[in-house]
């Protein structure tokens, strides 16, 4: 590796590193506001994302977001208590409940930020875009493998 290349993949390690300092000073400053948390605002994209006929049921949640369906009672409360939601009876079955967006989730301070990553990324080309693309479903895959079983180190 050139000492240019090296340089480069220094300058993007830094990148990264800074892009996680601020990711977490704003979920810090959103918090303090009371704006929904990182799971709340997934769960929000996941429940808007849904059909009109087949709306997400607090099961399906649970199973998207990968915690206990207890654990999504809490995402629930939260998202319906800051009006994100609205919870009603199943049309298909009244024994259990729907999800569905509010119109305030549309309009969620935590997500102004999509629209200031696509005004920066407007002006990267395609190929550009491509690079920066794969790096970071990359770099999310390696995020998502940290502090797996193998990653893991045993003390005895």
């Amino acid at each position: 590796m050139s000492a240019g290349h090296k340089r480069e993949v220094a300058r993007v390690a830094e990148g990264v590193a800074e892009l996680r300092r601020s990711d977490a000073q704003l979920a810090r400053r959103l918090a303090a506001r009371g704006a929904p948390n990182d799971t709340d605002r997934e769960a929000m994209r996941f429940i808007a994302r849904a059909p009109a006929h087949d709306p997400v049921t607090p099961g399906a949640l649970a199973a998207h977001l990968g915690v206990s369906t207890a654990a999504v009672t809490g995402v629930i409360r939260r998202l319906r208590e800051g009006g994100f939601v609205v919870v009603a009876p199943n049309p298909a079955d009244a024994r259990s409940k729907v999800l569905r967006a509010s119109l305030r989730e549309l309009h969620s301070p935590a997500d102004r930020l999509s629209s200031r990553v696509e005004a920066i990324a407007s002006d990267f080309s395609d190929s550009e875009l491509d690079a920066v693309a794969r790096f970071l479903v990359q770099l999310a895959a390696e995020a998502e493998d940290v502090g797996d079983v193998k990653d893991r180190v045993e003390f005895s």
